[in-house]
């Protein structure tokens, strides 16, 4: 009877065993799969010199999750500012967000070289395929009779561009202004201001990096010290890309900011830099603050020695 009962008791720890094992197993499968969902962060790797279209046919997706992960990333494949700005065929790659451990990279100054590694590739995109676009319009405007060429023998993708950039009348010249890059350093300086360098919660709930509204409810981010009167949210995006891609069209199509195309389109004419410092002169009602917006705007630019992001190639398309 004894050795029975011993035999069963056995038996019963065996199954316990078993059934403690499957459990622990299919807890960790879960919260793996969880924060799979989660956390992790696409990325891909691109080539500076090859066109938008070659980098979208040949570009390959890969996942990270953590801020160390993306710090070796940039390592392996060699980004820096320096090997942007002075290596023609430099890797770029493209994250869709920040990692939700961001804020415990230290010292501060780790945290913000990852931040500005992160935004100089998107930013340098965004602006690469605008300036493709703008280069289609001259390159078709050139052997076209001039500006005001009849809208009725324009191509599909002329109408189509023509839409994108909220323009209705036929003068190419003034759809030129419109479709012209952003300045890195003025980008950078507003995506840092928006977003606290990258420490904003809208930023982590929602990719809102430059701090757009929206006043659609399934879009947006309700700010916790919004007045009760007001209904404005602030505007999610899938990726940092799409938020900067709004961005972009926002200050080339909204009305409050024509100076600010003006003044660019000046520029253009004389042969100058686009400089983001002259241009955030121009962009006082992107913010409540105005004047002092602007004057934070340009006092960051000159700290972080962001003009030299002016220069590069690119802009002199």
């Amino acid at each position: 009877m004894g050795s029975s009962s011993l035999y069963k008791n056995l038996i019963y720890l065996l199954i316990s065993l078993i059934f403690i094992n499957i459990s622990v197993g299919f807890y960790k499968s879960v919260t793996k799969s969880y924060k799979s969902k989660v956390s992790k962060i696409n990325y891909s790797i691109l080539d500076k010199d090859k066109s938008v279209e070659s980098n979208a046919q040949q570009k390959t997706v890969d996942f990270i999750g953590e801020a160390k992960e993306m710090m070796d990333i940039f390592n392996k494949y060699n980004f820096s500012v320096d090997s942007f700005l002075t290596e023609d065929a430099s890797n770029l790659i493209v994250f869709s967000s920040l990692p939700k451990d961001f804020m415990t990279i230290e010292p501060v100054t780790e945290r913000k070289k990852l931040f500005i590694n992160t935004l100089i590739p998107i930013i340098f995109i965004e602006n690469k395929k605008i300036l493709d676009d703008r280069k289609r319009i001259l390159d078709w405007w050139r052997r076209s009779d001039g500006d005001s060429y009849s809208r009725d023998f324009w191509p599909s993708w002329l109408f189509e561009l023509s839409e994108k950039y909220d323009s209705e009348e036929p003068n190419l010249g003034n759809l030129l202004i419109k479709v012209d890059a952003i300045p890195i350093s003025l980008a950078l300086a507003q995506a840092a201001i928006e977003s606290g360098w990258g420490t904003s919660r809208y930023l982590r709930d929602g990719n809102a990096i430059f701090g757009q509204y929206t006043f659609d409810k399934e879009k947006g981010i309700v700010p916790k010290r919004r007045d009760e009167k007001k209904e404005f949210l602030i505007r999610k995006f899938s990726s940092l890309s799409d938020a900067t891609r709004s961005y972009m069209k926002n200050l080339n199509t909204h009305p409050a900011y024509e100076k600010f195309r003006q003044e660019r389109r000046k520029l253009r004419m004389n042969g100058e830099t686009l400089s983001g410092k002259k241009l955030a002169n121009l962009l006082t009602s992107y913010s409540e603050r105005r004047i002092a917006y602007v004057k934070d705007v340009k006092k960051l630019i000159e700290s972080n020695n962001f003009m030299k992001f002016d220069s590069i190639y690119f802009f002199a398309n």
